[in-house]
């Protein structure tokens, strides 16, 4: 299937008070993940996007790099981005980390009006259906999925009716409501990968300075990351 566009716009909304979380294992973050952030943030408007890397994911073999590590990677990543922060709740809470009861967590956190917006990219959202009591989501928040490079829209036939049971057509509403609803949003693509930037590093190539910031390139050259010597 097709994925379906979303148009970007041009120019950002004016800063509204939301509560926007992307979280994912960041093994290594690289600059599409910061491109990206970015971008979402001028795109709702939203100061600021926080990153949320997590501890053990429940349906994913286990990063390379330790949560420390990952976290250190992901300061050194965003520093001079004031429009992007680390949420290290998930780390700091140990074990799997399961998306619903960080949106509890979250929302028990903001109160019941604030806007509270769980961003994944395309792959994430083929599997929700593998995730910890997945249907409970919307009750705290909302859903937003991200296009990336070579993804595609998925066909498992309840998740697209859980879709389109709750989508909205344009990512700016979620802006208007707590809880409750879908969208989708298609951002610049920008081709890189962990699992590109781990493979050019084990084969002794160094990402260039627009896939991996010099920064994080040096910190995983001190710490023998992803098979450096």
């Amino acid at each position: 299937m097709v994925i379906p566009e979303v148009n970007v716009i041009s120019k950002p909304i004016p800063i509204t008070h939301a509560k926007v979380l992307w979280g994912g294992t960041f093994d290594p973050i690289h600059q599409g993940h910061v491109l990206s952030a970015i971008e979402l943030s001028q795109c709702l408007g939203v100061h600021d996007v926080a990153l949320l890397p997590n501890c053990q994911p429940a349906h994913r073999q286990s990063p390379l790099a330790t949560a420390q590590q990952r976290v250190q990677m992901l300061s050194l990543a965003i520093e001079g981005h004031d429009e992007l922060a680390i949420d290290t709740r998930e780390v700091d809470r140990h074990g799997l980390s399961y998306s619903v009861l960080t949106m509890i967590e979250v929302r028990q956190e903001i109160g019941p009006v604030m806007p509270l917006i769980w961003c994944m990219g395309m792959d994430a959202f083929a599997g929700l259906r593998q995730w910890h009591r997945w249907q409970e989501l919307l009750d705290y928040g909302h859903v937003l999925v991200l296009t990336r490079p070579a993804s595609f829209w998925p066909r498992d036939p309840e998740l697209l009716t859980w879709y389109a049971t709750h989508k909205v057509d344009d990512a700016k509403h979620l802006l208007a409501s707590s809880s409750g609803q879908v969208a989708h949003l298609k951002l610049g693509q920008h081709a890189v990968s962990a699992t590109q930037i781990r493979r050019q590093l084990r084969s002794g190539y160094q990402p260039s300075v627009t896939e991996l910031a010099p920064a994080v390139a040096q910190y995983i050259a001190s710490q023998s990351l992803y098979g450096i010597n």
